[in-house]
């Protein structure tokens, strides 16, 4: 008898933890820059022009963390194109190349098209300001700076124009 009741003490909580983590969606992960300051960079373009988030202040900023090597960037990437050539020059649109090399990143543009910046962060230290788990990643800043949304995983257009027309209307 005693058995009976040990085994439920630990199997009716392994059950709940289960079912709970089942439940959940891997990509929804809550960000501590939502609704903060941005992380300023000043990084290298692939052209090698410096570039400064702070150049952007009141434009709201797409920033996309990609890499060329990267499947669901590549999926994503015409996605971008079309709300860049959308929303351009209403809204700045930034990549930053995530541990790739300059010259597969400047292959791949080449290949897939764009015509935004994107920058080399070196060490990933941006990367790591922003919390960045792997590519792609996708922030939404607003006119002040502030980061309204992080998509985790490849965006669609559906999510571009949502979460472009908001920062648009200053919402949130």
């Amino acid at each position: 008898m005693k058995r009976a009741v040990w085994a439920l003490v630990i199997a009716v909580p392994l059950v709940a933890l289960l079912a709970y983590g089942f439940g959940r969606d891997p990509s929804v992960i809550a960000s501590p820059l939502l609704n903060k300051r941005a992380p300023v960079f000043t990084l290298r373009t692939l052209d090698g022009a410096s570039l400064s988030l702070k150049q952007f202040r009141g434009k709201p900023v797409v920033v996309n963390f990609w890499a060329s090597w990267c499947l669901a960037c590549k999926v994503e990437h015409p996605y971008l194109v079309q709300a860049w050539q959308t929303y351009t020059p209403d809204v700045a649109f930034v990549g930053i190349v995530y541990e790739d090399s300059a010259g597969n990143a400047r292959a791949f543009m080449r290949e897939y098209g764009g015509g935004w910046p994107d920058v080399l962060d070196p060490g990933q230290r941006t990367a790591i300001d922003y919390g960045v788990y792997g590519v792609p990643e996708t922030f939404f800043i607003d006119r002040k700076g502030i980061v309204r949304y992080k998509q985790i995983g490849g965006v669609t257009p559906q999510l571009l124009d949502g979460e472009i027309q908001s920062l648009l209307r200053g919402e949130r």
